[in-house]
């Protein structure tokens, strides 16, 4: 019975699984197609709608991420603008000793025009002794001075009156300083940026009917634009037109690489949307006129317009020609293919080229149109690297930079530096050196020297020229930084100085015997005068003009070598100096800087206020960071000072420095010769009424230069001195002296018929208005 039951049972389960089978079976297969493609398209719809969610919140993620990037430098520093240095700005008022010439060959520099009539900025007219000026605006760290009109009248040797374009006299003008440096960075672009509203109106103009016509009408791309493009690429069978927008364009060369794919396209249209959204078409425009590329100078690529105004045409921009705006924005589609230095026929043809799409677009005139065809492209010739014109004097400056500005964020912002450089002084220190130093080697049989040279604007306390080396455009080692030497008798001064705030006046007797130092250690110094004569009691202006060694280390023994040492460092010498006997003899090693520092505290009559090269830095937008304020201090007793300064005057004309006399009879000038031992430094230091110039001529190797200070640097600072226009010092005498005769043979007061008696001054408190011949 159990089996039996179980045996229906156990057969009627295949017989369910049998009929499910034939059911399936008996299903249409247009049904189960059906059923199927369903299924799929179900899931494809599902993957499709999922992926496009996916896909439309990745490109919402990288727009937002490109917006934030697009943001960030945008309204940032947009660029890492060079550094740029400037000299000083040559000043005029009345009474200037000042001649045409200089202003004229300032004027050249600065790339102004000589015209018959003044039309614009950046001419002037010469009519008789008077020049009128049409100077460029300018934005000085005191701020931004217009463009303006005035005339200098001279008479003699001086600046007689300036006035203005009303005909009335002011009381100062000046012209905008020479750009002298422009300092990259390691981008190696550089540019001038220039706000929109100075770029002239034609140029933009122009610029939008070649580039771009509808670039205040569409949105950053252009589809039109793209078609078109593509439409007259397929029909030429290659490459002919650009579709790119110049929001497109910007966003390329700002954000992107130059890189030729779909990808970089998608992004070049992703950010050109997000500018246009953003930003005004103005503010795009802006960007694109200071960043577009326009050549290389050097390892520095030329970017923006303004820039290339003056890397082209040595003009701002606002003084282009129609011709030359047309040459510049026909540049734009290829800097290197229409390089007008290297292929002036396939440039000009493009440059016709954007003249007849300005006239087209009533941009210019036909008359302005036919005028500009008949111009030829006349381009300045590449210069060398500003970097390279004056790497001693930079070196000054970057080390000073360093100092003021140490955060090289600001630095790199464009930072712009106004310094105390005159090139004139520059450019005659350059050419006294380049004929000086053979001369010197011929005459004297000498060879292998070189030199360090600096002047210094004793008002100011401002360097204004500096030569490094005799490889001037060698940016190296800087002798007149880093060189220190023995300076041999430019410690004199020093010397006379300590002993005439003491009891000693100019006319005192000094010792000028045979004579024999002898230290703790128990050496014995023997000096001797230069000649190898002793002349037995000598007067102390006659000792100090003619740098007798043995009157002055008497002098120095005397007041004590450590009351010189002192001085010294009152004047300016920051090093230590030894107080052993020699370094009365200049047996003292000082760089020419240190020296300089040292006279020019005693041509500002005692008053010592630290050399500098820099006047004032600004940064990008004007804001004054550092500005020069000379803190003269009043280190010596001016009677003492004025005393001493008449020794040195006495060097020029009846000392060892009596050549320079010879040259500049009618012009009071002061200076001190220097020689170290066996002939190796040859030194002079000599100023005029405002500049002190130090002079040292010597070898690397320190082996003898064979010359002596009055012989080697005395004659480069003749030949420095000669295209200048040295002023004669006029120095005011001190309340506290007087001028009295004094008796040669005795050293004092006496008077003038008391037998070889000189005028000197004397403090007062030593004059006797009635002396006699005792």
């Amino acid at each position: 019975m159990s089996e039996k039951k179980r045996t229906p049972a156990s057969k009627s389960k295949p017989k369910r699984a049998t009929k499910k089978s034939s059911n399936s079976k008996k299903m249409p297969i247009k049904e189960r197609l059906g059923v199927f493609k369903s299924r799929v398209l179900q899931t494809l719809w599902s993957l499709f709608w999922k992926g496009g969610l996916a896909v439309c919140c990745a490109v919402a993620m990288y727009v937002v991420y490109l917006d934030a990037k697009v943001s960030k430098q945008f309204e940032g520093n947009k660029w890492q603008l060079p550094v740029q240095v400037y000299a000083r700005a040559m000043t005029f008022y009345p009474d200037q000793y000042l001649s045409e010439d200089e202003v004229i060959w300032e004027l050249d520099r600065l790339n102004y025009s000589r015209v018959n009539r003044i039309k614009r900025t950046g001419q002037y007219l010469v009519q008789g002794r008077t020049i009128t000026i049409y100077r460029r605006a300018f934005e000085f760290y005191e701020g931004e001075e217009s463009a303006k009109v005035f005339t200098l009248n001279f008479a003699g040797k001086k600046l007689a009156s300036v006035v203005d374009k009303s005909g009335r006299r002011t009381s100062s003008e000046r012209l905008e300083p020479v750009q002298i440096a422009r300092i990259g960075n390691e981008t190696n672009q550089d540019r001038e940026f220039v706000p929109l509203e100075k770029f002239p109106n034609v140029l933009k103009q122009a610029l939008l009917a070649v580039e771009d016509r509808n670039f205040y009408e569409h949105h950053g791309v252009s589809v039109w634009s793209i078609m078109r493009a593509l439409y007259s690429n397929i029909r030429a069978g290659r490459t002919v037109q650009g579709g790119s927008t110049l929001t497109q364009q910007l966003a390329k060369n700002f954000y992107l690489t130059r890189e030729r794919s779909i990808v970089r396209k998608i992004n070049e249209a992703f950010i050109a949307l997000i500018l246009d959204y953003r930003y005004s078409k103005d503010e795009i425009l802006e960007a694109y006129l200071n960043e577009v590329y326009l050549g290389q100078a050097y390892n520095q690529g030329v970017h923006g317009m303004g820039l290339a105004s003056e890397f082209y045409f040595a003009k701002p921009v606002d003084e282009l020609e129609f011709d030359q705006i047309a040459l510049l924005v026909a540049m734009v589609k290829g800097p290197s293919y229409y390089n007008p230095r290297r292929y002036q026929e396939r440039s000009m043809e493009r440059r016709d080229l954007v003249l007849r799409l300005m006239a087209e677009n009533g941009i210019i005139t036909t008359t302005e149109y036919r005028q500009s065809l008949e111009r030829k492209i006349e381009i300045q010739p590449l210069k060398e690297s500003l970097l390279q014109s004056y790497p001693g004097y930079l070196e000054l400056v970057n080390r000073e930079l360093k100092g003021l500005v140490p955060n090289d964020d600001i630095i790199h912002a464009g930072v712009r530096i106004f310094t105390y450089f005159e090139l004139q002084k520059q450019s005659a220190m350059e050419e006294a050196i380049t004929s000086g130093l053979p001369y010197l080697e011929r005459r004297f049989g000498t060879s292998g020297l070189e030199v360090a040279m600096l002047s210094v604007n004793a008002e100011k306390s401002g360097v204004s020229a500096l030569v490094a080396g005799r490889q001037m455009r060698f940016s190296g080692f800087n002798r007149v930084l880093d060189t220190r030497r023995s300076v041999g008798s430019l410690v004199k001064p020093a010397i006379y100085l300590t002993a005439l705030q003491r009891d000693y006046n100019l006319g005192t007797l000094v010792d000028d015997s045979p004579l024999q130092v002898t230290d703790a250690s128990g050496k014995t110094w023997s000096p001797e005068n230069f000649d190898h004569e002793f002349r037995g009691q000598v007067p102390l202006y006659e000792a100090f003009s003619k740098s007798l060694n043995i009157p002055a280390v008497n002098l120095g023994l005397d007041v004590g070598v450590h009351k010189v040492a002192d001085t010294m460092t009152e004047l300016g010498i920051k090093s230590d100096i030894p107080t052993y006997p020699s370094m009365l003899l200049g047996a003292v090693e000082l760089s020419s800087f240190d020296v300089a520092q040292m006279y020019t505290t005693l041509a500002a009559d005692g008053r010592y206020s630290e050399l500098t090269s820099i006047s004032a830095i600004t940064n990008a937008s004007g804001k004054t960071l550092y500005k020069h304020q000379p803190e003269q201090e009043q280190r010596f007793d001016p009677v003492s000072v004025y005393m001493t300064k008449y020794g040195l005057k006495r060097v020029t004309k009846s000392g060892t420095g009596k050549r320079l006399n010879k040259h500049f009879p009618s012009i009071q000038l002061a200076g001190k010769t220097g020689t170290s031992n066996d002939l190796r430094d040859s030194w002079f230091t000599g100023f005029d009424h405002n500049t002190v110039t130090v002079t040292w001529i010597g070898r690397d190797d320190n082996k003898p230069a064979k010359l002596t200070g009055g012989r080697g640097a005395l004659e480069l600072y003749i030949r420095y001195l000669k295209p200048l226009n040295p002023q004669a010092i006029v120095d005011e005498r001190p309340a506290g002296v007087k001028w009295a005769f004094v008796s040669k043979a005795t050293g004092k007061q006496a008077a003038p018929h008391c037998g070889p008696t000189i005028q000197l001054p004397l403090r007062a408190e030593l004059f006797n208005p009635r002396p006699s011949c005792k």
